[in-house]
């Protein structure tokens, strides 16, 4: 529907998933109540540019941020160990929660154990094939995006509904990969081409989806023990 035009059409209540409205426009819209997620660069509201405004907001409330945008060897070891200081007490917390509400989906979203699972694939993208070069490297607990069309053919299991222990061991080897690669990494290591980018573009881009399903994870955590409690 890339270009379609809409005049006069009640969208409320209406859902939108994995959607791409770049260059959209939106005259005499009612966003009331109304709710965004996802990459928003970009955006202008009443000739306002949203995004800076939100990304302000985030360094606020999550002062961590401004440390996962490095430069250098030094700051992506400070990055990492801001990944490591984020993610720690939250397994501990859903290692304390009954198995159940680990698989429990909140809002159509990813449970905690997808979310996790979804993290493993990252890594396997970006360290474990981009910057280390391995083939064959898809662990099949993992879980690609929407987007990706035949994940089977990445030696993923489509229809894994592993336990946590597994998840998590999985989680840790993944996370350790990242530890004893960053506790090396040279300046000079962040600028080599590695595929179609460099190793401090693909060190960015893993910071920044850790950091993000983390903020998703907890949220949907602490829904979970809104509606349990």
């Amino acid at each position: 529907m890339a270009g379609a035009e809409f005049r006069n059409v009640d969208l409320s209540g209406a859902r939108f998933q994995n959607i791409n409205l770049s260059g959209a426009q939106f005259r005499e819209a009612m966003l009331v109540n109304a709710r965004l997620s996802g990459l928003i660069d970009g955006l202008v509201v009443n000739d306002i540019e949203v995004a800076p405004l939100i990304d302000a907001e985030l360094n606020r409330r999550h002062p961590e941020r401004t440390k996962l945008r490095p430069r250098d060897a030094d700051g992506v070891r400070v990055a990492w160990s801001a990944i490591e200081d984020l993610w720690a007490p939250t397994m501990q917390r859903a290692h304390d929660l009954p198995e159940e509400l680990l698989h429990q989906r909140v809002d159509g979203e990813w449970s905690f154990l997808e979310t996790l699972r979804h993290l493993v694939f990252v890594v396997d993208v970006w360290v474990s094939g981009n910057v280390l070069g391995q083939s064959n490297h898809f662990n099949p607990l993992g879980v690609a995006p929407t987007f990706v069309a035949d994940p089977a053919a990445l030696g993923i299991d489509v229809d894994a509904d592993p336990p946590f222990y597994k998840v998590a061991t999985v989680r840790d080897e993944r996370m350790n990969m990242v530890s004893d690669l960053v506790a090396g990494v040279t300046d000079d290591d962040l600028q080599r081409t590695v595929g179609e980018h460099t190793m401090l573009y693909c060190l960015l881009t893993l910071f920044n989806e850790e950091w993000h399903h983390h903020w998703y994870a907890t949220r949907d955590l602490d829904s979970i023990d809104n509606t349990e409690s």
